[in-house]
């Protein structure tokens, strides 16, 4: 079984900017509980680089991410921020 950490502030912060958008709390609520019960929660998002190195990112919405670290030594997933792709990763500069 995980524990389920704020790394900060930010998540507690997004959640009360997010709190109108009812799929995206929902879906934050249902992913929290899945994370305490699997084997390894890094095997229910993708692993990122660059900022949110050696952390995953699980889509909550089409426009909203996850990010959260899991520290294996201390069974604890650390949630880091929630918020849309511009938000987290700056201007995406594929198109």
């Amino acid at each position: 079984m995980w524990r389920i950490r704020p790394f900060d502030d930010t998540i507690d912060k997004k959640l009360k900017k997010f709190r109108s958008n009812q799929p995206l709390i929902k879906n934050f609520t249902n992913f929290v509980e899945e994370l305490k019960d699997v084997d390894d929660p890094a095997t229910l998002g993708e692993p990122k680089h660059g900022t949110y190195k050696n952390c995953t990112g699980r889509h909550m919405t089409k426009s909203h991410t996850l990010i959260y670290y899991v520290d294996y030594k201390q069974n604890i997933v650390w949630l880091v921020d929630l918020d849309d792709h511009k938000n987290l990763y700056g201007r995406d500069n594929r198109l």
